[in-house]
């Protein structure tokens, strides 16, 4: 599928907060359970404030720099870990994703491409609002840009990869993912372009923090007023990323579901998906609509 530059989409990216500042600090969380890793990164690269920072191509821009975490994501954890946008998004791609200790970090550093995905080792989300595995890509959800805060969620018991945008899920991106071993992984193109590592943690698989995925916003405020040895799991930001779509709006009665068509491709003998736009919304039912029985035959 081809993916033309269409510059009125990209100027219509959202930002987490109204803040001009690469100093912001809005949405950051001092909690980091790894870093970049320098000795894994293009040459091209400069990291500073704890190796959190990263800056691609500190003069001009030669091809496509990345580099990726200093820390394996753990088999048998859920892990989530959010990158804010510090500089103006542009170029032939800037991306976000995983990817595992195969992939050759300096193989594009004189090639313009959107890297990451660009082979079977690899997991991207472009800036452009595509997901990308094997040089395949797919349509996935809306552009991002400066000041944008971009969720990454794994969950290596399910084998699932799912990205998020200001805190707000784009739905599942990848399926299959079980027998990955991965490692967090940022690319770029644009010259002097700047992103930083807000926040990243993990929880062990368990059936407590499965169950966060079905309460309800009223459920898990009177676990942790009743039981306060969960809120550790009640109040932590897992509650918030596994919670799935009956809950996710306190329940009102009078909306109903709006499903917008999945495009799902499964590529070879890898038993995963790159998904399309799946996320389900809520919509305000205003007129008499047979299309609840529609989902109740599903």
């Amino acid at each position: 599928m081809n993916f033309e530059y269409d510059p009125i989409s990209l100027a219509q990216y959202a930002k987490f907060c109204n803040c001009n500042s690469q100093d912001c600090s809005c949405g950051e969380n001092n909690v980091h359970e790894w870093a970049w890793d320098k000795e894994n990164a293009t040459y091209t690269i400069i990291l500073s404030k704890n190796d959190l920072e990263v800056k691609f191509h500190n003069g001009y821009s030669y091809g496509t720099a990345a580099v990726r975490g200093n820390k394996i994501l753990e088999k048998g954890k859920y892990h989530y870990w959010e990158i804010k946008m510090l500089t103006p998004v542009y170029g032939t791609d800037i991306m976000v994703g995983v990817g595992t200790n195969k992939v050759d970090l300096n193989n594009t550093k004189h090639v313009f491409c959107s890297f990451l995905g660009l082979d079977r080792e690899s997991f991207g989300f472009s800036y452009q609002g595509y997901i990308q595995h094997g040089g395949e890509k797919r349509k996935y959800g809306p552009c991002f840009g400066q000041g944008s805060l971009v969720g990454i969620y794994l969950d290596t018991w399910r084998g699932t990869l799912e990205f998020f945008l200001n805190r707000k899920s784009l739905g599942i991106a990848f399926t299959g993912l079980r027998d990955f071993m991965l490692y967090p992984m940022v690319c770029s193109t644009a010259a002097q372009s700047k992103m930083r590592l807000t926040y990243s943690c993990s929880v062990p698989v368990s059936l407590q923090v499965t169950c966060l995925s079905v309460l309800k916003s009223s459920h898990r405020a009177y676990l942790s007023t009743m039981f306060p040895g969960l809120r550790y799991l009640t109040q932590s930001i897992f509650a918030d990323i596994l919670k799935n779509d009956s809950n996710s709006d306190d329940e009102n009665e009078t909306d109903e579901l709006e499903l917008y068509e999945t495009d799902y491709m499964i590529l070879d003998d890898f038993d995963f998906a790159l998904v399309g736009m799946s996320r389900k919304k809520k919509k305000k039912c205003t007129h008499d609509y047979s299309f609840g029985q529609d989902l109740n035959s599903l």
